[in-house]
């Protein structure tokens, strides 16, 4: 029987940080070759898989070697796959940008830590929308991924709406980071769950000027749909 939407999107755990161990795994499985092996450690240290997201049944998250770069959730298995290889694009491609924009090695790295964020709860996303027996889109967990990225990892969404916007403006082919319009919609709910704090987002022009008004009311809509009440963070 699929949880009702209402009950839950997230439950966060007091103490940042904890992450409640018996609901989500994390497994880095041993890589193939020294590339795969500079990716797992990327991915690793960035902690994009690390969550205080509280899902309604048991989740493994598996980091691999592929076929192919991907990331992907299997309902079935209840697994979320990041691809190394799909690890080692995004470094490079989010490197090549910002070698051409000279900007720092810090800059470059929060705009890869961002856009491996922006993976893992997109496909956390699927999973949400999946586990509580919804039809599943890219769109819906796009929306997913904006309420409990900016719910679990605020300190992340401005990188994570700039690495998003880079990498659809170049046309990059990533999946679940590509498409102009996408990504602008993306943008907006982050930057509509708090304006304020997430102003650069507006400034940077990652979600159109006339646009930016409106996305308080466009994260309200989509939290009031998909998640109502259901957003909890433990006091």
């Amino acid at each position: 029987m699929p949880y009702p939407v209402i009950a839950l999107v997230l439950s966060m755990t007091s103490t940042l940080g904890t992450a409640p161990a018996s609901e989500l795994s994390v497994r880095y499985e041993h890589p193939d070759s020294p590339r795969a092996e500079q990716a797992r450690k990327l991915l690793k240290d960035s902690d994009a898989l690390e969550t205080r997201i509280r899902l309604p049944e048991k989740v493994k998250v598996v980091a691999r070697d592929c076929d192919s770069p991907a990331a992907t959730w299997d309902h079935d298995e209840r697994r979320i796959t990041i691809c190394y290889s799909l690890v080692d694009k995004v470094s490079d491609t989010m490197t090549g940008i910002s070698e051409t924009e000279e900007a720092d090695a810090g800059t470059t790295a929060a705009r890869v830590d961002g856009a491996l964020t922006v993976l893992f709860h997109h496909e956390l996303g699927h999973a949400l929308s999946t586990l509580n027996g919804l039809a599943d889109s890219d769109q819906q967990a796009d929306q997913f991924a904006a309420l409990t990225l900016a719910a679990d990892k605020p300190k992340r969404v401005v990188p994570a709406a700039e690495a998003r916007h880079l990498l659809a403006a170049g046309h990059a082919g990533i999946d679940h980071l590509s498409g102009t319009a996408e990504s602008a919609t993306f943008a907006c709910l982050l930057y509509g769950a708090d304006p304020a704090r997430y102003a650069r987002i507006a400034q940077g022009g990652w979600v159109p000027a006339e646009r930016a008004p409106s996305c308080t009311n466009e994260y309200n809509r989509v939290k009031s749909t998909i998640g109502s009440k259901a957003v909890k963070i433990g006091t």
